[in-house]
């Protein structure tokens, strides 16, 4: 059975590349390095968008 939505299309390991990442952001946030937490947020959106990109057209 396909899923409808995009995570169904993306590979584990990106996610988990994802979740990381996320985890990396939250502990920068912690640490008051706000400079590293945004670049670090802008990666994870583009990341993340290219992600969904790959996973619509691989339909």
């Amino acid at each position: 059975m396909k899923r409808d939505d995009d995570m169904g299309s993306m590979s584990k390991p990106f996610l988990w590349l994802l979740l990381t990442l996320n985890v990396i952001l939250i502990g920068l946030l912690l640490s008051m390095n706000n400079m590293a937490a945004m670049w670090l947020m802008a990666i994870i959106m583009l990341l993340d968008a290219v992600g969904s990109l790959v996973a619509v057209y691989r339909r």
